[in-house]
């Protein structure tokens, strides 16, 4: 019997690369006639012809599965609403720009028979992206790379495939702020890196805008350190030495030389400064404390508005 792959895919107004992402998928998996492959597309709240398009495509070749949210989840949303319905032995996550080559799928499978139970792609190139958003991706990787402890590779991209045992671990996690890419390793199961160069996107307007990269990034930080909240005791005791330092140097020089505190202007600058730590500190506590309102909310990641081609319910 053979084994199943699923491959996994969120889109968001991707109407013009729906017929080369189906070309290219058919392709590849005539490449691998030892395996069985379904195609789950999660269909995330797009505003133009994406959802017709994808009916057209399942009715051409039934291995393409539809999943419809009601509204955009964001990409980690549309993954794990796709990863409820797959029931492959292995499950692919990719995009569906064609930035993610599913060319290298049949590398991420040999690696996976291999024993390696997840297998992502690390980007070593970005085609077709401004200096500024390379500088600001990679920053953004090496930032979380250091405070989740060398946990989360860097520039390593949600284009992966894991095991059933993976991502059924993930399915049974109820987390509101998901990062999905931190999230699998943390599972902690035998991994491999595999470099790619990331094409441009095949058609369209990417969806990773700076807002989206820059909440990413701060999910990625605040879902798997604890070092902003650290930052808070840190710059408590500095300051808390250095006014000791400063009031011993004031009471030194008004009892050698009768000096009186002079300064009014360096005492306000001093107070603004301080009060602006303060808010900076009050403002990363916040944060952590909205995400555990999201959390006791228990809202779900994901409300599904119709699913196309599937003969069991979603796992749970």
């Amino acid at each position: 019997m053979k084994k199943l792959i699923s491959i996994v895919i969120p889109a968001y107004n991707e109407e013009s690369v729906l017929g080369e992402l189906k070309t290219r998928l058919q392709d590849m998996m005539k490449t691998c006639p030892d395996y069985d492959f379904e195609v789950i597309i999660v269909e995330n709240g797009s505003v133009d012809a994406t959802f017709s398009k994808l009916v057209a495509i399942h009715h051409e070749d039934p291995r393409f599965k539809i999943v419809q949210l009601s509204r955009n989840f964001g990409c980690d949303g549309g993954i794990t609403a796709g990863l409820s319905y797959a029931r492959g032995d292995a499950a692919v996550i990719m995009n569906a720009d064609l930035q993610d080559p599913p060319e290298l799928i049949p590398r991420f499978i040999r690696e996976w028979e291999n024993g390696y139970e997840i297998i992502y792609g690390v980007i070593q190139k970005r085609e077709g992206v401004g200096v500024m958003r390379r500088v600001l991706s990679r920053l953004a990787y090496m930032i979380i790379f250091k405070l989740s402890n060398h946990m989360i590779p860097e520039n390593a991209s949600d284009f992966r495939l894991v095991d059933r045992k993976v991502y059924t671990i993930i399915n049974s996690m109820k987390e509101k702020n998901i990062f999905l890419r931190g999230l699998v390793v943390w599972t902690g199961f035998k991994q491999l890196g595999i470099p790619f160069e990331r094409q441009p996107r095949f058609a369209g307007e990417s969806k990773a805008d700076f807002r989206t990269v820059w909440n990413t990034a701060m999910n990625g930080i605040f879902s798997f350190s604890y070092f902003p909240l650290k930052i808070a005791t840190v710059m408590g005791f500095v300051f808390s030495t250095l006014t000791f330092i400063m009031a011993l140097v004031e009471i030194y020089l008004y009892l050698a030389f009768g000096r009186e505190v002079p300064g009014f202007t360096t005492l306000m600058l001093v107070i603004l400064f301080c009060f602006g730590m303060i808010f900076l500190m009050f403002g990363i506590m916040g944060t952590y404390i909205e995400r555990i309102y999201d959390e006791v909310k228990q809202r779900p990641n994901y409300i599904v508005n119709s699913e196309i081609g599937f003969g069991q319910a979603p796992r749970q």
